[in-house]
């Protein structure tokens, strides 16, 4: 049987090619909510704060996280490499990212580095924090200047 015998082949080739890139190309999974884009940097008196964790907690749902770079930025990942918060109200807690009350940065010195002093953020910005964040859809910039006192 020839493509001229049969008139529709075509347009059902394109049809179905066309279902699976519309799928393979789906901007989120059926079961992921709205998502904003959440960036800013986190400040201790005026200075960045490096190496902690920054975790967006919404009231129901997943939360997103990420750790602060040498200047304090931050950049959250909901899930895999998936960026961004759920839209809406967040409790935010900021962590140093080694809590084992040891060094903080201390693999530093054991390889051979500067050994880095271990950073402190008071529990009101963690375990009792009190922080909270409005994600929106789209870019959002939320910084935080904390303060030690």
């Amino acid at each position: 049987m020839t493509a001229s015998a049969v008139p529709w082949l075509p347009v059902a080739t394109v049809a179905v090619a066309a279902a699976f890139a519309v799928m393979g190309c789906s901007s989120r999974p059926p079961d992921q909510p709205p998502l904003g884009r959440v960036r800013g940097t986190v400040t201790m008196n005026g200075r960045p704060l490096a190496g902690v964790d920054v975790v967006f907690s919404p009231e129901t749902g997943r939360p997103s996280v990420a750790t602060t770079d040498p200047a304090g930025r931050y950049d959250l990942t909901y899930v895999n490499i998936t960026k961004g918060a759920k839209v809406g109200r967040h409790k935010v807690s900021i962590t140093p990212t080694d809590v084992s009350g040891g060094e903080a940065s201390g693999s530093a010195a054991k390889n051979g580095g500067p050994a880095t002093p271990p950073v402190s953020v008071p529990k009101k910005y963690n375990s009792r924090s009190t922080l909270t964040a409005e994600v929106k859809p789209g870019g959002n910039t939320i910084n935080f200047p904390l303060d030690s006192k």
